[in-house]
């Protein structure tokens, strides 16, 4: 997908993350935190959580997957449905003030 194409696919919803290009998607991983990263990514999106790893540096691969790894261990002690939601709006929030003004 070219850099222009992106601007035609507006980030609604953390599902329209799927048909951003790398490049949009590793700049937004860039402006969120990494907390918000490990929820949004790290439950139930594998496609999506393995083409966020593949196009941040390796060493932020490693902190998001340690970040998912406590996450993960969180959810023994209480559910984290509402933390994922949350920060998957906080994505999407960043996502739409990086994509910019839709023409």
């Amino acid at each position: 997908m070219a850099d222009g194409e992106a601007q035609a696919a507006p980030v609604r919803t953390f599902g329209d993350l799927a048909h951003v290009d790398d490049e949009f998607l590793r700049q937004l991983a860039t402006r969120v935190h990494l907390m918000d990263l490990a929820y949004a990514f790290g439950f139930g999106v594998p496609d999506l959580l393995a083409r966020l790893e593949s196009v941040i540096r390796p060493g932020m691969a490693e902190q998001l997957r340690s970040a998912i790894m406590m996450a993960r261990s969180s959810e023994e002690r209480y559910p984290v449905d509402e933390s994922v939601r949350s920060a998957r709006a906080r994505v999407v929030d960043v996502a739409r003030r990086v994509l910019g003004p839709v023409a």
